[in-house]
């Protein structure tokens, strides 16, 4: 590779870095550095070789196209197709594919934007014309002063959204005022629309914790040898209770998404029926609102934007795996290593009119190595999902992991490191060699803790056939409280995705005072056997799980008996099939443990009582009231585990319809 090559695809550098790497010395003091768990000294050695430290990094981002954004405007005004039919429907596909191909400063993205709002008034998608109209009246008047031309535009544009604004706020006020009655029916009981961007987000049970600022006071924040930390229940709990809702600290979004979904709150973007705003420099990505938008450039975008291609280079999935944690490492450096507020400038692009500056806190914290033992934060400091320091106390395994593993990350970490400098470059921001070391290790710091703690953003899309929402991935993102959650073959609680990357744990099952909150990394007993299990979560999070399941090699299928169990010591009395109980009635049992009797005859009945509640709640699922069904599922599940041990092939049942209801609450999409 020549000095002056420049690269904007991570696999040719990549190739170029491994190819390097394996040679000697370097692969010899790589391996040292990567066995004794120093990050630091890997970036060195990496940064030792003249091909990897020489290497620049090179545009990667789709720009705008005014021929294209001119011809697809043209095709836009052509309302009549040769047969003579409107094609007003696939207009607005048109016109939103000018507003991506368009210059923010052109005429052509200015006349798309009001068309866009024009008709969505018409259709009396009064919302929707809203989202552009506030789109157009945050344009900054300096965008168009190149010309009297340009600046007749923009006034003209601007005062024709501003009268779009004030009919859409009189005819969605008039709109709320009729319906009020239709909406309080909706509230008790008709579910959520899907797809929608407003989804409720719960609130914990209980009160909010003092310390851990995420979760319900129902938890405590314990650390020992051998379990490391984890969070315990200070009360019982009741299924169905939420204990922790987080907002994510970073997140990404997978490529498959990035058209289907805004950037920001990941919210389905359906092109006939929902407003997408392009971004104002590439046309890669879509926004729901200008809200998102500008938070987005604020945030993370504008650090992104002319690299982004970097990041999605093909469709496999093991790449776009890969991808995804990528730029979840990139934004989480992004997050963590920048002051909140940059300095403003006098400049004529509002878009880039800040310069950036590294916090202070971001190179002192990674200098002290602040992650090689836990502090108090969660005990007796408080723990935010958005201070730094609790990402940086995620477990990464660096010390444990194959030097090659390693030494993958370590280039990858370069790579970004690389692409964050261009970018601030770009900004006239000048990194020093140090510093550029610094976010390099910051990169592989995060790159590690990502592959054990990074979660999936999902939507959950319904199948008509089955009946069921199906979770879809749309990125992974950094949650720092629910990584706090160890995990289980057989969980008691489940996490699933609201609007803005927000995370809801909830219980699945009854949690007594003093037991473990339990999560599942991926492999439950139903669906895998034990040793498959175990080895990939030993491959992925170096542990030999000692859950209840895999000690006592719980197997699916299920077996078709339930046991009773004694509801004053929990011992297990006896066992009967669940189709023969009829034939059992009169029976009676006495625990032979702390001799409490056991009226089996009752118990049965109610059983019968129980099912018959779970089948009715899965009837109203079929309708769509979720609501209304589970409560009955809780129900179920609370008399269940009242007299029957697990694992029981009625408690999974109910337990699948219980994570039903959830997913129907938070992002979905047809």
């Amino acid at each position: 590779m020549s000095v002056a090559k420049g690269y904007s695809k991570f696999s040719e550098f990549f190739k170029t870095a491994h190819d390097a790497a394996a040679v000697v010395p370097f692969a010899g003091r790589f391996q040292e550095s990567s066995t004794k768990g120093d990050r630091e000294g890997m970036i060195k050695v990496l940064m030792g070789i003249p091909c990897i430290e020489s290497v620049r990094i090179d545009e990667s981002y789709t720009g705008k196209d005014e021929v294209k954004a001119a011809e697809l405007y043209g095709k836009s005004r052509e309302t009549v197709n040769d047969d003579g039919v409107t094609h007003e429907e696939g207009r607005i596909c048109i016109l939103t594919e000018t507003l991506f191909a368009a210059s923010v400063t052109s005429r052509f993205f200015l006349n798309a934007l009001l068309d866009c709002a024009r008709y969505w008034y018409n259709s009396k998608a009064f919302v929707n014309c809203l989202r552009c109209c506030e789109c157009m009246l945050a344009l900054p008047a300096k965008l168009y002063d190149k010309t009297t031309e340009s600046v007749s535009d923009f006034l003209e544009s601007r005062e024709a959204c501003m009268h779009l604004e004030k009919e859409c706020s009189k005819r969605l006020k008039a709109s709320a005022s009729r319906g009020r009655n239709r909406h309080r029916k909706c509230n008790s009981g008709e579910g959520f629309s899907s797809g929608n961007r407003d989804a409720a987000v719960p609130v914990v049970d209980g009160k909010r914790h003092a310390v851990l600022e995420a979760s319900s006071d129902a938890l405590a924040l314990q650390i020992n040898e051998k379990r490391g930390r984890h969070l315990v229940a200070t009360r019982n709990i009741k299924a169905g209770s939420v204990l922790i809702v987080e907002r994510p600290f970073s997140f990404s979004t997978n490529k498959e998404a990035l058209k289907r979904n805004c950037l920001h709150c990941h919210v389905t973007l359906k092109l006939e029926d929902s407003v997408k705003i392009p971004c104002h420099s590439c046309r890669t990505v879509s926004f729901c609102s200008e809200k998102c938008r500008r938070e987005a450039w604020e945030t993370y975008h504008r650090y992104e934007c002319s690299v982004l291609n970097a990041f999605y280079e093909d469709d496999s999935v093991e790449t776009q795996r890969q991808a995804s944690h990528l730029l979840l490492a990139y934004r989480t450096t992004i997050v963590g290593s920048l002051f909140p507020n940059a300095v403003k400038l006098n400049n004529n692009n509002a878009e880039d009119s800040e310069i950036p500056f590294l916090d202070d806190n971001f190179l002192r914290y990674h200098a002290a190595n602040i992650n090689k033992e836990y502090s108090k934060l969660g005990i007796s400091e408080v723990y935010s999902p958005h201070d730094y320091r609790t990402v940086l106390e995620l477990e990464t395994h660096c010390a444990t992991l194959e030097p090659n593993i390693n030494l993958i990350r370590a280039i990858e970490a370069i790579f970004l490191a690389k692409c964050f400098t261009f970018v601030l470059s770009k900004m006239n921001v000048v990194c020093s060699k140090e510093t550029f070391t610094s976010l390099a290790v910051a990169m592989l710091h995060h790159l590690q803790a990502v592959n054990c703690n990074a979660y999936e953003i999902v939507e959950n899309v319904y199948d008509k056939e089955t009946h069921a929402w199906e979770p879809r991935h749309v990125g992974g993102a950094i949650y720092p409280s629910v990584s706090l959650v160890n995990h289980s073959c057989y969980p008691n609680v489940v996490r699933h995705s609201y609007p803005s990357g927000i995370v809801v744990v909830r219980t699945l099952c009854f949690i007594g005072k003093g037991s473990e909150i339990l999560d599942c990394y991926g492999p439950h007993f139903l669906s895998e056997g034990r040793l498959q299990r175990r080895e990939y979560l030993w491959k992925k999070y170096r542990f030999l799980c000692a859950c209840e399941a895999c000690t006592q090699n719980w197997q699916n299928p299920l077996p078709k008996t339930m046991n009773y169990k004694c509801k004053a010591c929990s011992e297990i009395i006896d066992a009967f099939t669940v189709n023969e109980r009829d034939e059992r009635d009169v029976l009676t049992k006495r625990c032979h443990k702390c001799n409490e009797k056991l009226d089996c005859r009752k118990i049965n009945d109610q059983l019968r009582k129980s099912v018959d509640r779970r089948l009715n709640a899965i009837s109203k699922m079929y309708e769509g009231q979720y609501i209304q069904a589970l409560p009955l599922l809780l129900e179920h599940v609370h008399f269940i585990e009242k007299f029957f041990a697990a694992p029981n092939i009625e408690t999974i049942k109910t337990q699948q319809c219980i994570i039903q209801c959830y997913n129907q609450f938070g992002c979905t999409s047809q």
